[in-house]
């Protein structure tokens, strides 16, 4: 998997030589802190100490339950298998901890860090942080303990997003029946959170249930509406004519006696009485599940990105397609994967360097996407019919440079094809000095000429 490489990016030469005419050494206070920050921010609710959701959908729906409608999503088990497979897809790679620097000591510390991982629930810990995905943000608490001479994680304990809300510094407090509003102050080192979606201000992140509530509600208001359908139209309804002057105590008892022919094979009508069965019928081609099935591709598309790896539609779909579709799919579980290591990487591993080896460079540990060995050994395939193509033509190429006596023009001549452009000086001087052998071995072509100016012209396409 492509990893994100820092670089260093130097000032334009004009820039640079402006800033050191003008002797500032220090930057100005307003270019090291960050001036549109959450207390100025319009954008966020604002209570008391605490900053507020932003998020729409939950502010709209959530009628005083707030992310537990998010819970309810789950509920759904085409939603819950999409999600589900996007965790997985992650938390079934293999991972690997790379150090921080090239120093003795941060090999050291990224050793300690590899140990941890493995003696730790580490893709349950990395699953339940992945819970943001849907939430926005998730909280796992930290018990640490001793061992020996280290300082190491022992429990990791994922807890409900509801018992949190974080401050101006977007640090998490805890919510008590004490202090609903603003929560406790809680200690460093102590509470990991990641955060999907992150947008300006806004610490608790943007997740994909404020997409997923209106397709997974949609869908469950068509299973009830099926529902109502399938019972009002799996049976007929039966009609009873009764004549004039009935009493209403006889006409009910005659409902409760129809009432029971659902259920019963046999049943007794007063003499005068009509009994009918009235059969319901409906017209068009627009089902419900056609309804369902829609709703599950819109949830399929905002969780995986794609539907040919989950579903295949009434088209069927072909292997292309469908390597297409899965590349989307690495795609989303990359990008999860660079955010969690991110997450890990700013708390959990620069942690355990603070308290076992302050000042070594803290490590990472990253998701590897798992080889396509059929995709590279293709590649391979192509690569080396290429490369078997390119050589017959270097050959021929070098065969009619034999033409020439004189060295300097025959080496002209080779490089005037595009194909040579890429060999270095030793090797065009060892084509033109080995010319006259290989012109003598070369097979002849029939669709190349004899003459060097009609080689050029049929064969291959000449520089400009």
């Amino acid at each position: 998997m492509a990893r994100r490489k820092h670089k260093a990016q130097s000032l334009p030469a004009a820039s640079a030589a402006s800033f050191l005419a003008d002797g500032r050494k220090n930057l100005p206070s307003e270019s090291r802190a960050l001036i549109a920050n959450a207390r100025n921010d319009i954008t966020i609710p604002f209570y008391s100490g605490v900053l507020q959701h932003a998020d729409e959908t939950l502010i709209q729906q959530g009628n005083g339950k707030g992310l537990a409608i998010y819970d309810e999503i789950e509920r759904d088990t085409h939603a819950f298998a999409m999600l589900q497979k996007r965790k997985k897809a992650l938390t079934a790679r293999e991972w690997e901890v790379k150090p921080g620097g090239d120093r003795p000591l941060d090999q050291e510390v990224a050793d300690l860090v590899e140990d941890i991982l493995n003696i730790l629930p580490f893709d349950r810990i990395c699953e339940d942080l992945l819970d943001a995905t849907l939430k926005g943000f998730a909280v796992s608490e930290i018990v640490w303990q001793r061992d020996g001479s280290r300082i190491i994680p022992a429990v990791v304990t994922a807890h409900d997003q509801r018992r949190f809300a974080f401050d101006l510094e977007w640090k998490p407090r805890l919510l008590t029946w004490a202090d609903m509003m603003d929560g406790i102050a809680l200690p460093d080192r102590k509470f990991m959170v990641h955060r999907y979606g992150i947008k300006g201000n806004n610490p608790y992140g943007l997740g994909l249930g404020t997409r997923l509530f209106w397709a997974v509600l949609f869908k469950r208001e068509g299973v009830a509406f099926w529902a109502h359908f399938l019972e009002k139209f799996a049976g007929p309804t039966v009609v009873g004519k009764t004549p004039y002057g009935l009493l209403t105590e006889e006409q009910n008892k005659l409902l409760r006696t129809l009432t029971d022919v659902r259920t019963s094979s046999a049943v007794t009508v007063p003499i005068g009485t009509d009994v009918e069965f009235l059969e319901a019928s409906r017209s068009g081609s627009v089902t419900y599940e056609q309804w369902l099935a829609y709703w599950d591709r819109q949830i399929s598309i905002c969780v995986t990105g794609e539907t040919l790896t989950t579903q295949v539609g009434e088209s069927g779909g072909n292997r292309a397609l469908g390597e297409v579709h899965q590349e989307m799919l690495e795609l989303l579980v990359d990008s999860d994967g660079d955010l969690l290591a991110d997450t890990l990487r700013e708390q959990l591993l620069r942690w355990i360097v603070d308290y076992n080896l302050p000042g070594a460079a803290v490590p990472s540990v990253w998701r590897l996407r798992p080889k396509n060995e059929e995709a590279i050994a293709r590649t391979r395939r192509a690569k080396a019919e290429a490369a078997e193509g390119t050589s017959k033509a270097i050959r021929a190429i070098v065969a009619a440079a034999a033409e020439f006596e004189d060295d300097d023009v025959a080496r002209d001549y080779i490089l005037s094809f595009d194909l040579t452009d890429r060999l270095s000086d030793k090797t065009i001087a060892a084509l033109v000095a080995t010319r006259h052998s290989m012109g003598e071995v070369a097979q002849p072509d029939p669709m190349i000429s004899t003459e060097p100016a009609s080689f050029t012209a049929i064969t291959l396409k000449k520089k400009a």
